[in-house]
């Protein structure tokens, strides 16, 4: 079984399609398909078992990706030793962020020293952003609150607070600073699961042993749009506030609402060229957890 074969076996496995796997490796369908035709031919086994919904693997097939699903790896890691020697004079970084404020200051002055690797962003929640490293879908990640990190090598960011934001034609909007329990009778709007601040909400909520129906809406744009027209009260990290007509922020007390941002990658891809740079730029911590 040679390399090739073994690459188009693993896409396959890793997306559960051909197509997928086609698309993934810049190859035909057939290509992909005859790789694990001729494997299952020679050896006299089945590897995949096809259906209508799709595809599974056989025990022979769960057996085999167990002992070739890191050659991937091996192969970037081998890469990377080989092309150690030279400058990052080329290349793709994929970021994944939950918001664009703390990832833009450190892509800016990494862009400025290495001007010749083009870096793709994509946006999401910490969820989601974990998944995509996981499954290699992006290179590095910065997401808060990381639980499981026995695969992830990171390195703390921020501290940050939640505030509270609400439409000025709120009474709440009035105030400075207001307590978590003196607001339970307001209509929460929140982003979708896996989101860290509805995370941060729910488990205040638990917390103080009140059940309460959150309204989800799953972008800040669509929050920001529900709070100014006094749909309900928003929340933000601090460092996210921004300038919004109609709507006033105010400071949450005796709360633990505060979460910690760092920046990732899978630890065994952290030396990597262009990850390890990326890392190396990456500023000191900060805690703005009590400001």
């Amino acid at each position: 079984m040679n390399y090739t074969q073994i690459r188009s076996f693993n896409a396959v496995t890793k997306h559960r399609s051909f197509t997928k796997a086609a698309k993934i490796l810049n190859v035909s369908q057939s290509a992909i398909s005859e790789q694990v035709k001729s494997v299952e031919s020679r050896f006299k086994i089945k590897l995949f078992i096809r259906n209508g919904s799709g595809i599974s693997l056989t025990d022979y097939g769960k057996k085999l990706y167990d002992i070739t699903k890191d050659i991937d790896d091996i192969h970037e890691q081998a890469l990377n030793l080989l092309k150690s020697s030279n400058k990052l004079t080329s290349g793709t970084l994929n970021i994944g962020t939950v918001a664009p404020i703390h990832l833009m200051p450190i892509l800016s002055k990494f862009s400025k020293k290495f001007p010749k690797i083009n870096c793709n962003i994509v946006f999401g929640n910490s969820v989601q952003i974990k998944e995509k490293l996981l499954k290699k879908e992006i290179d590095i990640g910065i997401l808060a609150d990381i639980n499981d990190q026995s695969q992830l090598y990171s390195k703390p960011l921020v501290r940050d607070k939640l505030l509270l934001f609400a439409s000025i034609k709120n009474t709440i909007s009035k105030i400075k600073s207001i307590s978590f329990k003196d607001i339970v009778n307001e209509t929460f709007i929140v982003r979708e699961k896996g989101s860290q601040t509805r995370a941060l909400v729910e488990k205040e909520l638990l917390h103080l042993g009140i059940k309460k129906k959150l309204y989800t809406i799953g972008s800040r744009e669509g929050i920001f749009e529900a709070v100014k027209n006094n749909m309900g009260v928003g929340f933000v990290y601090s460092t996210e506030k921004i300038d919004l007509p109609k709507v006033n922020f105010v400071k949450l007390t005796n709360t633990n609402f505060y979460a910690t941002e760092y920046v990732c990658c899978l630890t065994k891809r952290y030396d990597f060229n262009a990850i390890k740079a990326f890392f190396d730029i990456v500023p000191s911590f900060k805690d703005l957890s009590k400001s």
